[in-house]
């Protein structure tokens, strides 16, 4: 592939994250999911969710006692929360 190629691909994905206005661009978005499970949940704007975000989410709820939710709030972004299921403390 052209490098040209490739650096309109990598500006278009800039260009998109930058007009979503969001935290995170779809790329980090599912790496923040295990630390924010483990840290008791927590919540982020970003692009829409990637398959790979998705997989992840499920991947972490069979494991861990979290709940995963994914609210669209237009085109291109969303809030990704995730929340313990069971109160601090118990089993």
């Amino acid at each position: 592939m052209p490098a040209e190629t490739v650096a309109a691909r990598v500006a278009d994905e800039v260009e998109r994250y930058l007009a979503a206005e969001v935290a995170l661009d779809s790329h980090l978005a599912d790496q923040m999911l295990a630390p924010l499970a483990l840290a008791a949940g927590g919540r982020f704007s970003t692009l829409t969710p990637s398959g790979h975000t998705q997989t992840n989410a499920e991947a972490i709820k069979r494991f861990m006692s979290v709940g995963y939710e994914a609210l669209e709030l237009g085109a291109n972004r969303c809030y990704i929360t995730l929340r313990p299921r069971n109160p601090p403390g118990l089993i």
